[in-house]
């Protein structure tokens, strides 16, 4: 087994998608909470990225085996572009997990009350009768004077 498969085999081990014991809220507005978790999984992310680009750059300068600025040169493959993309969709898709989640426990929600709500409403609306006429009946006028 290379290096490269090594590290390739450590970078791909799942991670855990779910928290347990519930999420914790911070503010009053869940909302803001969940926009905080978003940037703070972020944030860590790209600290990772930072140390370990860092990391293999000074390994790589010092064996010799790049040049300064030869990672800012780099182009990718077709087929480099195209993992990265799709690991790039699955970064997206976990960044907005959260926001996910919540859309669907929405939309979940409308739909077990959407077909209670539209049966009350089509019973009223049918069994509904006309209302009574309203009719007017003429004033007398008094002939006190």
């Amino acid at each position: 087994m290379e290096v490269s498969d090594s590290a390739e085999a450590v970078s791909r081990k799942s991670m855990r998608r779910t928290i347990r014991g519930g999420r914790p809220y911070f503010f009053g507005d869940p909302a803001i909470d969940k926009v905080l978790n978003m940037v703070v999984v972020l944030g860590s992310e790209v600290w990772t990225l930072r140390e370990r680009l860092a990391a293999l750059e000074a390994i790589q300068i010092r064996q010799g085996g790049l040049a300064a600025g030869e990672v800012d040169a780099h182009e990718f493959s077709a087929e480099d572009e195209a993992k990265l993309a799709a690991q790039r969709k699955e970064f997206i898709d976990s960044l907005f997990r959260i926001l996910q989640e919540q859309v669907e426990e929405s939309r979940r929600r409308v739909a077990k009350v959407t077909p209670r709500v539209s049966s009350a409403v089509t019973s009223k609306v049918t069994s509904k009768k006309k209302p009574p006429v309203a009719r007017r009946t003429p004033r007398r006028r008094s002939r006190s004077r």
